[in-house]
């Protein structure tokens, strides 16, 4: 796994097409039944994962890795049967569905949209819709403004990539609304969203059953 995780700490994020190239092979790798679980096994050991790990109303988000100095991370996520409101991300990333699928439009840059809206306008058509399905792979850089209507239980790993910029954009009721991470959050709506252990172990067990992990046992 050492391997692995050395290639990824490695990876060019000035072109997601070349992040998503270069990471997709350490990415089937750790995603086989017995590394993914090795991978869900070590959040329930390590306070730090845990404790960067949530429960949203989308589903969960569970950190299985994370690197402060390199400044990237691995997600594991599982969604709920709902829609998510059109985003950026305050950062590039890498995602394999693993499991499942959900409805994808792309928008535009960030820039772009905002423009648009701000100038009196609503959201732009989506210039690509597509079904990311099992095995779908995509990277998209930190402007890149997306929508998804996922299924429920489906689950997908993401490589994300360092963090450049504050705040990323999200439409709310057709307007123009701004995103920060954690580190601007008050201390109850962090703890409002922290996943629990035995969250942890419901999600192995959701992925065995699914087929995605050797044993659901941790």
């Amino acid at each position: 796994m050492d391997r692995l995780m050395n290639a990824l700490s490695r990876l060019d994020w000035t072109c997601v097409e070349t992040a998503e190239r270069q990471s997709r092979t350490a990415l089937d790798e750790l995603c086989r039944p017995g590394p993914l679980r090795d991978l869900l096994a070590g959040v329930l050991t390590d306070e730090r994962l845990l404790g960067l790990s949530e429960r949203h109303s989308w589903g969960d988000r569970l950190v299985l890795w994370d690197d402060p100095v390199n400044q990237w991370r691995i997600r594991l996520h599982r969604f709920e049967d709902r829609a998510d409101e059109p985003h950026s991300h305050r950062w590039p990333f890498h995602t394999l569905v693993l499991h499942g699928s959900y409805h994808h439009a792309l928008y535009g840059p960030e820039r772009w949209v905002r423009s648009v809206m701000e100038n009196g306008g609503s959201l732009p058509r989506p210039s690509v819709v597509r079904t990311e399905g099992a095995g779908s792979s995509y990277a998209i850089d930190d402007e890149m403004v997306h929508y998804v209507k996922t299924e429920a239980d489906t689950f997908s790993v993401i490589v994300q990539g360092p963090r450049l910029k504050e705040r990323a954009l999200r439409i709310r009721d057709g307007a123009v609304v701004w995103q920060e991470g954690r580190a601007s959050q008050s201390e109850g709506q962090t703890r409002s969203v922290l996943t629990t252990s035995d969250r942890v172990e419901e999600i192995a067990e959701l992925a065995h059953r699914v087929g995605l992990l050797d044993s659901s046992r941790l």
